[in-house]
C-alpha cells in the first residue's frame, strides 16, 4: 500500500488526489495566489504551503495524517471562509 494526499479548498478547489504532498502543494497555491487575501493572511498561507513551503504541513500528516486552515477571501468587513484540508489516505 502507498499513501496518497487529499487536498481541497471549500468553496474553491474539489478535493482532489495526488501522488503526494509536493504534487498537491502548488495546485492548492495556485488557486489561493491570485486571490483577494489580506496581506498577512496571504503571507501566512504562503508559508504554509507556497513554494518553499509546506514543511509544517509535512510534519503534521506525519503525525495525524492531516492538516486544516481557513482560508479567508475579500476584504476586512466582507469576507469568506474557505477551509483548506490535506489529508493522507492509504491507496492499494
Amino acid at each position: 500500500m502507498t499513501t496518497a494526499v487529499r487536498a481541497g479548498i471549500t468553496g474553491i478547489m474539489a478535493p482532489a488526489l495526488f501522488p503526494g504532498l509536493d504534487h498537491a502543494l502548488p495546485v492548492l497555491w495556485e488557486h489561493i495566489r491570485r486571490l483577494p487575501v489580506r496581506e498577512a493572511h496571504r503571507d501566512f498561507i504562503r508559508i504554509c504551503i507556497g513554494p518553499g513551503g509546506g514543511q509544517g504541513v509535512a510534519r503534521c500528516l506525519a503525525r495525524g495524517g492531516r492538516w486544516s486552515t481557513t482560508l479567508y477571501v475579500g476584504g476586512m468587513t466582507d469576507w469568506t471562509a474557505h477551509p483548506i484540508t490535506i489529508t493522507t489516505t492509504l491507496q492499494p
